[in-house]
C-alpha cells in the first residue's frame, strides 16, 4: 500500500465529513505514525462525532457517499468501514458521548501532505490502543512511550485507564501499562 493511496483516501474522507459538519479526529496506523514507531497500515481510521445520528442514519449517509456501508460492531463502539478509494478501507469509529468528546477537543493538527488534520494526543492514543488490547496494540504503546518519554502526561493516561479498566473489569491494563512505563521510560 503507498502512503499515496492511504493520503488520497484520508483526503475524500476528510472532505465528506467537512461537507457534512461531522467533527473527527485521525486516530489508528497514521497516528501512531505521528507519535510512536510508524508501522505498515492499510487502512485510515478516523474517530468521529456525529452527534444525535443514529449509527445507522451515518452509515446511510457514508452509503450516498462511497459506497454500501453497515455499522459492525467495533468493541464499546461503532465501526463504519468503507472502501473510499479501491483497495483503502476507511474505518469511521463513532465516537461515545463523554471521554471521547474529550479525545476531539485535545487533538493536534499535524500535517498529512498539503492537509493540516487532528490528530489524537499521544495519551488518547496509549489509552485507545489499551482498551483495542490486541498485540500489535502494545506494542503500538511501547513505540509511543519510547518515542514520547517524558512529553506524556501520565497523569491523565493513569485516570482513565484506572476507569476504563474498572469499568471493563481489565485492572490488569494499569498493572501492564506501568510494567511498561518503568521498563521504557527513562
Amino acid at each position: 500500500m503507498t502512503e499515496n493511496r492511504l493520503l488520497e483516501a484520508l483526503r475524500r474522507a476528510v472532505q465528506f465529513l467537512e461537507r457534512e459538519g461531522i467533527p473527527f479526529v485521525v486516530v489508528g496506523g497514521l497516528a501512531n505514525a505521528v507519535w510512536g514507531e510508524p508501522r505498515a497500515t492499510r487502512d485510515v481510521d478516523l474517530k468521529v462525532y456525529i452527534g444525535e445520528r443514529t449509527a445507522q442514519e451515518f452509515a446511510a449517509l457514508v452509503a450516498e457517499e462511497f459506497a454500501p456501508a453497515t455499522p459492525l460492531p467495533g468493541g464499546p463502539a461503532l465501526v463504519v468501514s468503507v472502501p473510499v478509494i479501491p483497495d483503502v478501507m476507511v474505518d469511521f469509529l463513532i465516537a461515545i458521548p463523554g471521554y471521547e468528546e474529550e479525545v476531539l477537543a485535545r487533538a493536534q493538527p499535524i500535517q498529512f501532505g498539503e492537509m493540516t488534520l487532528p490528530v489524537c494526543s499521544p495519551e488518547d492514543f496509549i489509552i485507545h490502543k489499551i482498551i483495542a488490547d490486541r498485540p500489535k496494540d502494545w506494542a503500538d504503546v511501547e513505540g509511543v512511550l519510547i518515542e514520547q518519554q517524558k512529553r506524556l502526561d501520565q497523569e491523565y493516561i493513569r485516570a482513565w485507564l484506572t476507569q476504563f479498566a474498572e469499568i471493563l473489569e481489565r485492572p490488569d491494563w494499569l498493572e501492564r501499562y506501568e510494567s511498561l512505563v518503568q521498563q521504557l521510560v527513562a
